[in-house]
Order: C-alpha cells, then sequence, then structure tokens
C-alpha cells in the first residue's frame, strides 16, 4: 500500500551537508543523497553497479560519488564517468537516479516512473515554511519502527490527544467531540471547533489562558502530506491580533514496510523573536512526537507477533484514517495494473 509514483521527503534540507555522503533507505530502496560543489543536490541508488557495495561506504570527489572498493565514479544523473585503468564504460555501469528538488526546507525525491515525475506537483507547504509571518525550529527525521501508514492514522485521528499526550497538547473535550471528516477525491479533512475548551498545558504555560475558543483542522493528501492548522484565542474575543496560530508541518515517508521517518515541525505566527517561546514549543513537540512513536512501534510489534486474525475493530472517530487508507490502497493497486 506505498504508491511510488508521489513526492515524498527524501530529508530535510539541513540534514545534507556540503562534502558529505548521506545514505538513507526510502521505499525499500537505498539511496544516496549528496550536494554537488554549486550546493545543488542530487540522489543515486547507494550500490555500486560493479559488485553491488554501497557507494555511501566510498567518498565525494568534488561533484562524483568515488566507489570505496574499486574506485569507480558515478555522477548526480547515475553516470559512471570514471572505472580506474579502462578507457572504455559499459552502459550498464549506470545507477540508477531520482528525480529530487529541494523546496521549503524540504528535499523531496520521487521513487515512481521517472517519466510522470512533474516538479509542479511537490507538495506546497510554502505559505508556512517558507513564510516570514510564521516561525519554528526545524525538526530532524524522526525514525519510526512502524508502517507510515501507521502515522497518516495516528494524526488524521486526534482523539488519542486527550490520553497519549495529557502533559503537552491533549485536553479531555477533544476525544470527546465527534470530528467533521470531509472527503474530496485524494484529500481528507478533519476538523473540530469550540467555543469554549480548556487550553492545553503547553498553551497555558504560553498564553496564560485557562480556556480558550479553539479549532483544530487537519489536511491529508498523497503520497504521505499532512498538515495540521491551530488556531486559539480567548473565549469571547473580538481582536483578531489575540488570534494565535500554531501550524504542523508532518510529511511522512515510508523507509521499508515496516518503518517510516517523520519529518514534522511547529510554526507559529507570534513571538517570532522570542527564543524562550521557540525552545518551549520545540521541547513540548518532541515530546508529544515521542510518546506517538513509543504508541505505534508498540502497535505494530503487536499487529506482528499477535497474527492477522487478533481482534480489531473500527469506531466513530476512524473515519478519516479509514478513508486516507482507500485513497494510498486505491493508488498503489492502480499502478500496479
Amino acid at each position: 500500500m506505498i504508491p511510488r509514483n508521489c513526492w515524498y521527503v527524501a530529508a530535510m534540507a539541513h540534514e545534507l551537508l556540503p562534502g558529505a555522503l548521506f545514505p538513507r533507505t526510502l521505499l525499500d530502496t537505498p539511496v544516496l543523497l549528496f550536494r554537488r560543489q554549486d550546493g545543488s543536490a542530487a540522489a543515486i541508488e547507494d550500490r555500486c553497479s560493479h559488485r553491488r557495495v554501497a557507494l555511501h561506504l566510498g567518498r565525494l570527489v568534488g561533484d562524483r560519488v568515488q566507489c570505496g572498493y574499486h574506485g569507480l565514479e558515478f555522477d548526480g544523473s547515475g553516470a559512471c564517468v570514471r572505472i580506474p585503468n579502462q578507457e572504455r564504460i559499459p552502459p550498464k555501469a549506470c545507477v540508477r537516479a531520482f528525480p529530487l528538488v529541494e523546496r521549503d526546507g524540504f528535499l523531496w525525491i520521487w521513487m515512481g516512473d521517472k517519466a510522470l515525475a512533474d516538479a509542479s506537483l511537490v507538495p506546497d507547504y510554502a505559505e508556512i515554511c517558507s513564510n516570514p509571518a510564521y516561525v519554528g525550529r526545524r525538526s530532524d527525521a524522526l525514525h519510526v519502527a512502524a508502517p507510515y501508514t501507521y502515522n497518516l492514522e495516528n494524526v488524521m485521528d486526534l482523539s488519542h490527544v486527550s490520553y497519549a499526550h495529557r502533559q503537552t497538547v491533549g485536553t479531555p473535550l477533544v476525544a470527546e467531540t465527534r470530528p467533521e471528516t470531509r472527503i474530496d477525491g485524494d484529500t481528507v479533512v478533519v476538523r473540530r471547533a469550540w467555543d469554549r475548551i480548556a487550553a492545553p498545558p503547553v498553551f497555558r504555560r504560553l498564553f496564560g489562558w485557562d480556556e480558550v475558543k479553539r479549532t483544530q483542522t487537519i489536511h491529508f493528501w498523497p503520497g504521505a502530506n499532512i498538515r495540521l492548522d491551530i488556531t486559539s484565542e480567548p473565549v469571547g474575543n473580538t481582536d483578531p491580533a489575540q488570534v494565535r496560530r500554531i501550524r504542523v508541518v508532518g510529511p511522512c515517508t515510508p523507509q521499508t514496510r515496516g518503518s517510516h521517518f517523520k519529518f514534522s515541525t511547529m510554526y507559529r505566527d507570534f513571538g517570532q523573536d522570542d527564543e524562550a517561546t521557540t525552545q518551549q514549543l520545540a521541547d513540548a513537540f518532541l515530546v508529544t512526537l515521542n510518546e506517538d512513536k513509543v504508541l505505534m512501534e508498540d502497535q505494530w510489534r503487536n499487529a506482528c507477533t499477535d497474527g492477522p486474525d487478533a481482534p480489531m475493530f473500527d469506531i466513530a472517530v476512524d473515519q478519516a484514517p479509514l478513508a486516507t487508507r482507500r485513497i494510498l490502497a486505491r493508488l498503489a493497486q492502480a499502478e500496479a495494473q
């Protein structure tokens, strides 16, 4: 259930350092990322075509990756451009290269049919990630030993925050509120709104508000893109300047069938120059991410040991997660035909 003809995040842009080789398995495929001397990024298969040794065991020589076994060199297009002591380079010496686009602090990779890789379809997070009205501390990838669909389900059903994140972003009324769910083609939107709700612990510490008027909207679209928009303001507020917006950008990428990378950052539109607020939100967000990681990994371990006949059923809040699964299954099945 992993569509390949989609743009996925290969890495955060800041993870890929000049002069370094950066290996990462994506969609069950070993990939090697590196920057050319002009700063542009490239992605090729992390295997030497000669004896299948991982290329990341070699080194970067200018704009070329030199195999650490026999010295063959490959450029960012995957072409073998040098074989020591041999002038003729066989056509089959090349390795696979992957379309790569750097945008909004992400390195987006296309793992499917290269002919279908349209850069105009790269997911657009610019209104948050490249907008000076929002500030946030960009995180490194979080590795989770569970399928990426577990992450999508975790975020598309935020009723769990009432129980899993009681010390950071959860309050009891979230789980007690049935969300509005809208499914439109390949997109799913889930929304909850309250005129009066207890402020989550982290927001109480930030704003000093015990109760707030609040909205919570989650967006999903393929391959594995998530955006969470939260507004908070004092109950009965009439001043637009008092509305606080927090937006979470959260795409994820399958590593294997049973693991994934989560690329999540929390942004805000207030206190842009307040480093203490940045640190406080980053710390609380990391706690929340790791709480989810524990639950997802436990869920996957149990699924692997309990067997396919273990009892499990769906409840009302599973509407959005199930819709997300159906979309991914449909796209993957269409590619297989």
